[in-house]
């Protein structure tokens, strides 16, 4: 079976048909032939009872007119009866008539001496015996004349007609095994093409999504389990293509956001360098260097966080848990101090969420860096819980965001209207969907809610 499986699949369907069909046929034959074997003996012993039975009627003048040509009326017919009248005291003349059966006198003599010895001990008038012989079988049925005591009939019949039928039944079983072989082989020749075909198709094509020839969409017209493999490869298809899509745009992206403030920081050190300060002095234009230099360093550490975030999913411990008060707690802290003083207000639950600490406060601190550029002076913080659910709200009171904005924001490199990447919401939810939970925008009366939903287990 180890080496089957390295066969093609073709050849293994084939393979498995042909010994499933020889193993039925064994068995069909081996049933067949002791059955009807069975059968034909015990028929042939009701055709010699009958045979002795009309034989004893037509002796006695009680035979109906055609009970005597009902059995043996053809001379050596393979399926007559035959008849011998036997005496237990006449040893001779019984001898002669048993050495018409067996011409050996040595066997006809201990034949003879066996058939009065079973019927001398036979409790019923009539009984069945076989005797093996050089020349066959012989099955015989013995009967008693209880009104001539010391008398009795042996009727017999060889057994080559028993053998005739069933030789002849196993080669006709025989014959429709083959059939049936003939027509299990082109039905497995059928299916496994059927098999083969599109699983060859499915080969092909993987092979060219393999080396990113994937532009070709894979659609096998089945609704079996090829059907639902092609639509699974489909699937992967479409996804390699997303996330190819995605890369490229992220490198093409990143590459173009890191320009502009490499490109200040140079200018401006070329600009000192030459005794010129564009923005009046020296402090003010440093300070412009440190920033770009700061904004440069921020992007570069999503951009390697992002990168992380599939490595993450694949090994996360889904036994930590992060309390998530004395978390938000520590980031606010570091957001308290900000230059447009905006003040944080908390209602925190004292809950335990799953998922790393660091991974969590990377959520925060993206959610609530990205409500203070658009906060006034307020940003809400508030951790609650029912009984299917975390939740934590983040709120600013900045402007509303466009309805048909709501999804986009928290995609890779979607800029804002102040020109910045949402690099750090397209983590956010990530990060949130790895653990299973989900993350949304809604407006409010007045500003904006970021709504974090994690399921309980």
């Amino acid at each position: 079976m180890k080496k089957l499986k390295n066969w093609p699949l073709a050849l293994q369907i084939w393979t498995v048909f042909t010994l499933v069909i020889v193993v039925i046929f064994v068995l069909l034959s081996l049933y067949f032939s002791m059955t009807i074997r069975s059968f034909f003996t015990d028929e042939i012993y009701r055709a010699i009872e009958t045979a002795q039975k009309n034989n004893l009627q037509k002796a006695s003048g009680k035979a109906a007119p055609n009970e005597e040509t009902s059995v043996g009326e053809v001379n050596n017919d393979i399926r007559e009866v035959k008849h011998v009248r036997l005496s237990y005291v006449n040893d001779e003349a019984d001898l002669t008539k048993i050495q018409k059966i067996i011409p050996d006198k040595s066997t006809a003599e201990l034949f003879l001496k066996k058939l009065k010895s079973q019927a001398k001990n036979q409790t019923n008038i009539t009984a069945r015996y076989i005797e093996r012989t050089g020349s066959g079988r012989i099955l015989y049925v013995v009967r008693v004349n209880g009104n001539k005591k010391g008398n009795f009939m042996v009727s017999y019949m060889w057994d080559t007609y028993r053998n005739s039928l069933v030789s002849s039944l196993v080669k006709r079983i025989f014959t429709v095994m083959i059939i049936a072989l003939i027509i299990s082989l082109i039905a497995a020749k059928y299916l496994a093409q059927r098999l083969v075909t599109p699983l060859r198709e499915l080969r092909n094509k993987v092979q060219k999504i393999g080396k990113k020839q994937w532009h070709e969409e894979i659609n096998v017209a089945r609704a079996d389990e090829i059907g639902e493999l092609s639509a699974s490869i489909e699937e992967m298809r479409k996804e390699l293509i997303n996330q190819d899509e995605y890369e490229q745009t992220m490198l093409q992206q990143a590459s173009h956001d890191l320009k502009t403030p490499l490109m200040v920081i140079r200018s401006y050190v070329k600009a000192v360098e030459d005794g010129i300060y564009p923005k009046g002095d020296l402090e003010s234009t440093m300070k412009v260097i440190d920033s770009e230099a700061e904004r440069m360093q921020k992007r570069i550490k999503n951009l390697l966080y992002l990168t992380k975030i599939n490595y993450m999913a694949k090994h996360q411990d889904e036994l930590s848990e992060t309390h998530i008060k004395d978390l938000v707690v520590r980031v606010v802290d570091s957001f308290m101090y900000n230059e447009k003083n905006i003040k944080f207000q908390l209602d925190l639950w004292n809950i335990k969420i799953r998922g790393e600490e660091e991974q969590w406060a990377v959520v925060l601190e993206n959610i609530i860096d990205n409500g203070l550029r658009y906060a006034k002076s307020i940003i809400k913080i508030k951790t609650y819980e029912d009984a299917e659910a975390y939740y934590i709200s983040i709120y600013n009171d900045g402007e509303e965001i466009p309805n048909d904005k709501l999804e986009q924001i928290f995609r890779t490199f979607k800029k804002d209207k102040g020109g910045n990447f949402g690099l750090g919401l397209d983590i956010g939810k990530r990060i949130v969907n790895m653990y299973g939970g989900d993350i949304r925008a809604q407006n409010e009366d007045i500003g904006v809610s970021f709504i974090v939903t994690l399921k309980k287990s």
